[in-house]
């Protein structure tokens, strides 16, 4: 592998690695979402489709809103690069933890939901660096199948609202 493959390579993975950081530490801005995904980027998850930098923020936010903590743990990334296009498979680990008024510093809750999926994602060399154009993904499992309609019934109720 050519130093500059492997260059993009490292690149790509560090973007996941973003991208992972960027959902769990809820850093829902402009900027920090323009860091990751391409001005017209799409995402297709359980919780709608989004198109562009202000659409992926707000839903990303609304997602997350779910939850007290969330972990989003990708692994077996398979990177194809084709000049300034990338492609990337991946299986991902979602670990989403529920609120509780009566936690205290002392206690680590459990998550209430863990899910399972393989995604797909594309991505673009721009003049700030590789950006994510397009992802979705494939749910294989969820640890309580109740607890994750619930949760996208309400990530899709709040987008109605949102308009």
């Amino acid at each position: 592998m050519s130093d500059a493959l492997l260059d993009d390579r490292t690149a790509l993975l560090d973007l996941l690695a973003r991208w992972d950081r960027w959902l769990d530490e809820s850093r829902f801005t402009a900027d920090e979402t323009a860091a990751i995904f391409a001005p017209d980027a799409e995402a297709v998850t359980p919780g709608g489709i989004s198109r562009g930098i202000d659409a992926l923020t707000a839903q990303a936010a609304r997602g997350r809103a779910n939850w007290a903590a969330t972990q989003h743990l990708h692994t077996n990334a398979v990177v194809e690069i084709d000049g300034d296009n990338a492609a990337i498979g991946l299986n991902r680990l979602i670990f989403l933890v529920a609120d509780d008024p009566a936690r205290t510093p002392e206690t680590v809750p459990a998550p209430a939901l863990s899910l399972g999926e393989r995604c797909r994602i594309e991505a673009a060399r721009t003049a700030d660096g590789w950006r994510i154009t397009r992802l979705g993904g494939t749910l294989l499992w969820a640890s309580d199948p109740e607890v994750l309609a619930r949760a996208t019934a309400r990530g899709k109720a709040a987008a109605a609202q949102a308009g």
